[in-house]
């Protein structure tokens, strides 16, 4: 049987511009698109919130505006 992967899909805006921001939820990483383009994994890690491990280099508060999406979809 195969397992989903939760999507999670918000707006956001980065660049000046405002893009879909589509995040799907993997059991160790994140994996965050915008208009369907991969940017970037990110991770919970609790000693220091939510960082970026891989993919195109994204401001710290872009970061932390997509882990509060994040988090207000999924609790």
């Amino acid at each position: 049987m195969d397992q989903e992967t939760p999507a999670l899909g918000f707006e956001i805006k980065y660049a000046d511009k405002l893009f879909f921001c589509e995040a799907l939820v993997h059991s160790d990483t994140i994996k965050v698109f915008f208009n369907n383009y991969y940017m970037a994994d990110v991770e919970y890690n609790p000693a220091v919130g939510w960082i970026q491990t891989n993919g195109t280099l994204l401001p710290q508060t872009t970061i932390e505006e997509i882990g509060a999406h994040i988090d207000g979809q999924l609790d």
